[in-house]
């Protein structure tokens, strides 16, 4: 038994705690409170002092290319995303490396960034037998592809791979048809029926830049191409002369709810739709920035309903695998945003987008004890709840303890 004790609890759901404290037991939270009262009913308890740290559920990364560690700041965007993705492929062969040291690399720095759950997407299947072994909560998507008339063997190829995957207290395997410029329809929803009698997680990239609302609405933007290039392309393709929102949301999904990766570009007739169908939205605001997209609809996508969650995307395209640094992006642009929003989009939102909302991504009794503690500013320690949590945003204190089911993997 364990009592962790802080300057404030923020169990994100109820109220936060001033001088609160987490008891911890076989891996499981036992008791949340006043520190007083969790000490007293817990005696003898070892204690974790750290009263000049706020306590956090476990953020969540909801999106994230684990594979990709090795890429930061090797492939500059030059205004193409289809350019940047033939030249992020190049880059990836000469730079990969060896893929456990690249993938036990990206986890040493998301614990200490605060991350204890991943979405992990990687290419091939490849990361989840190096993940398996790591200390932080996983879910590993298996991509497919296939553009026009690949529907079967795709299907061969996921059932092989979720038949391979050695799931876990810590790891759950999904299923991610890749996007509408690479993946057809009928992919789409044989991969959705696929996941839904097996009682996986789906995720898909979506609406992510211009060339993709091209690509869908006429065949242009670049991704024929592109695709002709890597020898992909068969010449039946036919755009459905949809956006990408509006496209996806008329397939037969056979009642799964995804995990949309982006969003970037949605019109006002698509948030609309998007917002009563128990989809979920993974927004990535640094990758986001670093291509200069258009501004994401992220505040209206949630004031309508939508379950919007927060994701780092790769090293490729971003500077840290760290949620709260991410939060902390969002928090100095947005200022109007409540910090306990940001805090929910972190933390409980990625873990209902990833199916893993009953167990973890709150601070409550019952719950497996996914935790993090940030340390406050001189100033922040004489702040009451509300005040520490925007000193945790606005500053850039470090992570003090990462706590993943119960076990410390990393002290700060």
């Amino acid at each position: 038994m364990q009592v962790v004790v802080g300057h404030t609890v923020w169990p994100v759901v109820g109220e936060p705690v001033l001088g609160g404290a987490v008891a911890v037991e076989g891996g499981v939270i036992r008791a949340v409170g006043k520190a007083a009262e969790v000490v007293g009913r817990y005696e003898g308890a070892d204690q974790v002092d750290l009263s000049d740290c706020v306590i956090l559920s476990g953020l969540v990364n909801a999106h994230t290319h684990l594979e990709l560690s090795s890429l930061r700041g090797r492939v500059a965007y030059r205004g193409s995303f289809v350019d940047w993705i033939g030249r992020l492929a190049m880059a990836r062969r000469q730079y990969q490396g060896d893929l456990g040291e690249v993938i036990a690399g990206a986890c040493r720095e998301s614990v200490a960034g605060g991350v204890t759950t991943v979405g992990d997407i990687c290419l091939k299947h490849r990361a989840w037998r190096f993940l398996a072994g790591e200390r932080i909560r996983k879910v590993c998507f298996a991509e497919v592809f296939g553009l026009t008339g690949a529907v079967e063997a795709g299907r061969a190829y996921l059932e092989g791979c979720v038949g391979e995957t050695e799931e876990g207290r810590l790891l759950r395997v999904g299923i991610s048809p890749h996007g509408p410029y690479s993946t057809g329809r009928g992919v789409y929803e044989m991969a959705a029926a696929l996941a839904a009698g097996e009682g996986v997680a789906l995720t898909t990239h979506l609406a992510e830049t211009m060339e993709e609302v091209q690509f869908l609405a006429d065949g242009g933007g670049g991704w024929g191409e592109y695709l002709r290039s890597i020898h992909k392309w068969d010449g039946r393709y036919v755009a459905p002369g949809r956006r990408p929102v509006a496209y996806f949301l008329d397939m037969e999904l056979s009642g799964q709810a995804f995990l949309l990766a982006h969003v970037n570009y949605v019109s006002d007739e698509e948030l609309a739709a998007l917002a009563g169908s128990g989809h979920s939205v993974a927004y990535c605001p640094r990758s986001h920035a670093f291509f200069g997209h258009a501004g994401h609809r992220w505040r209206e996508m949630l004031a309508a309903g939508v379950n919007v969650c927060v994701g780092t995307d790769s090293l490729a395209s971003n500077e840290s695998l760290s949620i709260l640094d991410e939060l902390r992006f969002l928090y100095t642009r947005y200022p109007d945003v409540d910090p306990a929003t940001l805090l929910e989009m972190g933390t409980i939102n990625g873990a209902r987008a990833l199916g893993w909302e009953e167990r973890i991504g709150s601070l409550e009794a019952g719950k497996e004890a996914d935790l993090i503690a940030v340390g406050l500013s001189d100033a922040g320690r004489g702040m009451d709840a509300a005040g520490a949590l925007r000193d945790v945003l606005a500053g850039s204190a470090g992570v003090r303890l990462t706590m993943v089911g119960g076990e410390g993997v990393y002290r700060g």
